[in-house]
């Protein structure tokens, strides 16, 4: 059962409206001054006082023993939201994309209204590299909606961040899902359209009760043969194609992503395949991502393997990525490209008449894809 904790608890409550936290369980406030502690004591909840903002974690865990980080979520604040992705070197995202700042540098526009693991808790997610301290969903998004409306300089002209990708680094729509948080989706959908610009959400849960007309809605898709073994907390696809029916009709343009394409789940790929056909998504736009791994994550870390006979150890070997098939290319480990072409031409042979095009890869083989026509010159999906 994860935790909920207001974590900046005077500044807050004025926006906290937005999340109905009369009607949203809260374990414990974190109070950081003497204002602070008294308008948390208002609240009839259990509050605690921490000495500043860097020991909220710390005071926390003392009032809730045996809590570890990551069964936190914390309702906090946030000073710095929107940002340019300009990583994705070697990559289609970093080469197929616009300029976002006078540099040239390539790439999107992110913003992070919540950072941590997300709690679908996909096993093969990049997020499970990077080591969050606490999973944070940030409540100010008054500060939010001024940031994203600030005008930004690209080649000496004024512009706005023409899409805001939201779903970047910690998954708001499944912490709403989870847990009631759909004013809070809401309020940065709105602010994002208010500012002139294009909300782009993906997720693996189907929310209701969010208006996303205007807004950028993918789903990340599977067979639910994969995602019940590797996305524990996912919801099926025949809801998630449901939840991207239902953004559509709103007037929510739609994009699917599917995979992580995993290796031996041939039949159910054709099976979730009709599924989308049916749902009357089969020529739209697919962006097709394949198992890529950092060097940190766990997955792909060298590990040992003990052999047993009779019950006793007789040997152990160390397994490294390579020894599994797998290459280190625009900077993760990853499938070789005849085995990223051989699932590309599957999603292709599905959807002849889709849009279709990659996650990140590498983008100095991914050229010869589009010459053939196999995929389309196009950024990412969070790219309209």
């Amino acid at each position: 059962m994860i935790k909920k904790i207001v974590a900046d608890a005077g500044l807050l409550l004025e926006e906290a409206g937005t999340v109905d936290l009369d009607k949203f369980k809260v374990h414990l406030w974190v109070a950081h001054s003497e204002q602070e502690l008294e308008l948390a004591l208002d609240t009839d909840d259990k509050v605690c006082t921490a000495g500043n903002r860097g020991s909220t974690v710390g005071e926390a865990l003392k009032w809730l023993p045996g809590i570890a980080k990551d069964e936190i979520l914390f309702l906090s604040r946030r000073v710095g939201f929107v940002g340019k992705f300009t990583q994705g070197q070697g990559t289609t995202c970093g080469e197929w994309t616009r300029p976002v700042n006078a540099k040239g540098e390539k790439g999107f526009f992110k913003a992070n209204p919540s950072t941590g693991v997300c709690p679908v808790q996909c096993d093969f997610c990049y997020l499970r590299g990077i080591p969050f301290n606490s999973n944070s969903v940030a409540l100010n998004v008054g500060e939010y909606a001024a940031q994203v409306a600030r005008k930004r300089r690209v080649r000496n002209r004024s512009i706005v961040p023409p899409v805001v990708n939201l779903s970047e680094t910690g998954g708001l729509i499944e912490w709403a899902a989870e847990y009631g948080l759909q004013r809070l989706v809401q309020a940065y959908t709105d602010a994002t359209l208010a500012a002139g610009s294009v909300p782009y959400w993906l997720t693996k849960k189907h929310l209701r009760g969010v208006d996303f007309n205007g807004a950028h809605i993918g789903i990340s898709l599977n067979p639910w043969a994969v995602m019940a073994a590797r996305s524990p907390k996912a919801d099926t696809p025949g809801g998630l194609l449901d939840f991207l029916s239902k953004a559509r009709s709103q007037g929510a343009s739609t994009v699917i992503r599917w995979g992580p394409i995993v290796p031996n789940y041939g039949p159910y790929y054709d099976q979730l395949a009709d599924l989308v056909h049916e749902w009357g998504f089969g020529d739209g736009r697919f962006t097709v991502d394949l198992l890529r791994y950092s060097k940190r994550h766990p997955e792909m870390r060298a590990r040992t393997v003990q052999h047993v006979g009779g019950g006793d150890v007789v040997g152990t070997d160390r397994i490294a990525p390579a020894d599994r098939g797998f290459e280190f290319r625009a900077h993760k480990w990853q499938e070789p490209p005849e085995v990223q072409r051989a699932h590309l031409e599957r999603v292709r042979g599905y959807f002849p008449d889709a849009t279709i095009t990659g996650c990140k890869m590498d983008a100095s083989v991914a050229i010869e894809w589009v010459r053939t026509g196999l995929i389309q010159a196009m950024p990412c999906a969070c790219w309209i």
